[in-house]
C-alpha cells in the first residue's frame, strides 16, 4: 500500500517551498552588494531555524518507521499514474546535465561539473530504464541506479569546490547540504537492492534532500537548478511509491513453502 501522498510528498515540498521564498529574500536582502559580505538577515535565521526542525522532525518521525531490511521489490509499488513525473524528473536531470557539460571550465572544479554533468546524464536515462523495469514486473538489479550514487558524489565536488575559498558561509551551505542529502537518499535508494536499506533509513534522508533540493532552486545558474529539480521529482516518485508494509514474496513452485500451502 501506497503511503499518503500529502504526508510523502506534499510536506516535504511545501516545507521546501517556504526555505526557497526564505532564501529568495536573503539573497536579496542578506549580502553587502560591493563586499558579498553577509549581513544580519532574519530570514536568513529564520532558514536555518526551520531546517533545523525540519531535520528534528525527520530524526524523531523514523523511529516510527519500520527498520525491517526488504528487497527493493517488496518495498516499492510500480510506477503507474507517477511515470509522467519520474519521466520528467528524469528529463530535468538529463537537460541539467547537458548544461553543465556544455558550460564546464578548466580546473579542478571544472573536471567535477563536467563528471556531474555526464553523469547525471547517465543517470536520468537509467532511472527511466529502472521505472521501466519495475512495471514490467521483471528482476530489478542495482546497475541502473550505480550511475545516481556517482553523480551524487561528483554533484557534492561541483558545488563545494567552487566554493571551497569562499568566506561567508551563508551563501553557499545550502547547495552542499542539498548535493550531500541527495548522494545520500541516492545511496540509500541503491541499497534497498542490496537489501542494506529500510524506510527508517531512507525516508528521512530522502525527504531532507526534496526539501533542501528545493530550497536550493534560489541558487546557482540554470544548470544547478535543472540538476536539483530532477533529483527533487525523482526522490518524491519513490517516496511515493514506498510501500508501508514490505509485499511477501511469493514461494517457488517447487519450494517445500509452496508445498505446504498446498495442503
Amino acid at each position: 500500500m501506497k503511503l499518503n501522498f500529502f504526508r510523502r510528498v506534499g510536506q516535504p515540498w511545501c516545507v521546501g517551498l517556504v526555505l526557497l521564498v526564505l532564501r529568495l529574500v536573503q539573497n536579496l536582502t542578506g549580502f553587502d552588494p560591493d563586499t558579498g559580505l553577509s549581513l544580519p538577515s532574519l530570514p536568513g535565521v529564520i532558514l536555518v531555524a526551520l531546517l533545523a526542525v525540519a531535520a528534528l522532525y525527520e530524526i524523531l518521525r523514523s523511529f516510527r518507521l519500520d527498520k525491517t531490511r526488504a528487497g527493493f521489490s517488496q518495498r516499492f509499488a510500480p510506477p503507474e499514474k507517477e511515470v509522467p513525473f519520474l519521466a520528467v524528473g528524469c528529463f530535468l536531470l538529463i537537460a541539467g546535465g547537458g548544461l553543465t557539460v556544455i558550460s564546464g571550465d578548466g580546473g579542478t572544479a571544472g573536471v567535477a561539473a563536467i563528471a556531474t554533468g555526464v553523469m547525471a546524464v547517465v543517470s536520468g536515462g537509467a532511472v527511466l530504464f529502472l521505472g521501466r523495469a519495475m512495471r514490467a514486473g521483471g528482476t530489478v538489479s542495482v546497475t541502473p541506479l550505480l550511475p545516481a550514487m556517482f553523480f551524487g558524489v561528483f554533484l557534492v565536488l561541483a558545488v563545494y569546490l567552487p566554493a571551497a575559498d569562499d568566506p561567508v558561509l551563508a551563501r553557499y551551505y545550502l547547495p552542499v547540504l542539498a548535493s550531500a542529502m541527495v548522494a545520500y537518499a541516492f545511496s540509500l535508494l541503491a541499497g534497498f537492492l542490496r537489501g542494506e536499506s529500510s524506510p527508517r533509513s531512507f525516508t528521512p534522508v530522502a525527504d531532507l534532500a526534496v526539501v533542501t533540493s528545493v530550497a536550493t532552486l534560489a541558487d546557482g545558474g540554470l544548470s544547478q537548478k535543472l540538476l536539483f529539480g530532477g533529483c527533487a521529482v525523482i526522490l518524491s516518485v519513490f517516496l511515493l511509491l514506498q510501500r508501508q508494509v514490505p509485499e511477501a514474496v511469493a514461494p517457488e513452485a517447487d519450494s517445500p513453502e509452496a508445498e505446504d500451502s498446498s495442503l
